[in-house]
């Protein structure tokens, strides 16, 4: 393909929301990273609190076609920004996935962030050269896991009940979350606000929000979602149990409540995915039927 003129980098507009959907779905396409969007999901992932897509969002651009993008999720809580960008196949190899990467650092030190994680998926290897070269340095690994079918009954331990999300459950499943989680690796801990608006994106369903409580008490949840595009896939988006009522099989049974809810709604494949380095997380997975399908590689690159 010609140049037809020179491409420059800008931040995004309002105005490019269907173009930067096309974009993502055009390299989507030859790619086959599972990245594919609607142009709803898009424009709610573009309104999560925090984020300032007018200002952490960046094109390439040439003759007014998107080519190529970087995309910088602030943490700041936790010293770090997360990174995504991908260039249209047919403007790879001009160096304009350098310049956008060399953008989003500088974008990114201004932010004040201490550092930079990016996930790439294990057979990317031309983005992985490229994001060594610039010093980031493999620090974890991901699996994505996916289940076809099922057959286990759900047993739930005694003394607990199952219940789906409420209105005013926002703080209880924040509380629960950052609980489940805390010091894990990667893990900033969630507001309410950031909770409830994940819980009003169109792609999660109220019944498809699972807890289990022991009387008022919720002690574990399982959330899905979704997928933006393939209809009859869904995730296992979130789960976890309090820490305080570990090693009674509540896990499990939440899990296959929310496996149980996909699957009533046609979910023909279900995904999720897990630390490789949490042992108790992947065997409980493998156990249900989860068998791993690919893998996440996560760098990190630590600014001065």
């Amino acid at each position: 393909m010609e140049d037809k003129g020179r491409i420059s980098i800008r931040n995004f507009r309002p105005s490019d929301l269907g173009a930067y959907v096309q974009l993502v779905n055009e390299i989507d396409r030859v790619d086959r990273l599972g990245k594919a969007i609607s142009l709803e999901h898009m424009k709610e992932c573009l309104g999560q609190p925090g984020y300032h897509p007018e200002e952490d969002l960046f094109f390439a651009e040439q003759d007014g076609v998107l080519v190529g993008y970087a995309d910088i999720f602030p943490e700041l809580e936790v010293g770090r920004v997360i990174l995504d960008g991908a260039v249209h196949p047919d403007y790879r190899r001009r160096g304009v996935g350098k310049r956008l990467m060399e953008i989003a650092l500088e974008q990114s030190r201004a932010m004040g962030a201490k550092l930079v994680h990016l996930a790439l998926p294990q057979q990317s290897k031309d983005i992985q050269r490229l994001v060594q070269e610039r010093g980031f340095k493999l620090v974890r690994r991901r699996w994505q896991m996916g289940l076809k079918r099922y057959r286990e009954s759900l047993h739930l331990p005694q003394g607990f009940q199952l219940r789906h999300y409420l209105p005013g459950d926002e703080k209880r499943l924040c509380t629960l979350q950052n609980l489940a989680f805390a010091g894990s690796w990667g893990f900033r801990p969630n507001t309410v606000e950031q909770i409830r608006y994940l819980l009003n994106m169109s792609l999660c369903h109220s019944e498809g929000i699972i807890f289990i409580t022991e009387g008022e008490r919720v002690v574990g949840y399982c959330l899905t979602m979704d997928d933006p595009v393939e209809k009859g896939k869904g995730y296992i988006r979130m789960m976890g149990v309090d820490p305080l009522y570990r090693g009674q099989g509540l896990g499990r049974a939440v899990l296959l409540a929310g496996i149980d809810y996909l699957q009533r709604r046609g979910m023909g494949a279900i995904e999720l995915t897990v630390d490789s380095r949490n042992p108790v997380a992947t065997k409980l997975y493998r156990s249900v039927g989860f068998r791993r399908k690919g893998i996440i590689l996560w760098y990190q690159k630590t600014l001065s």
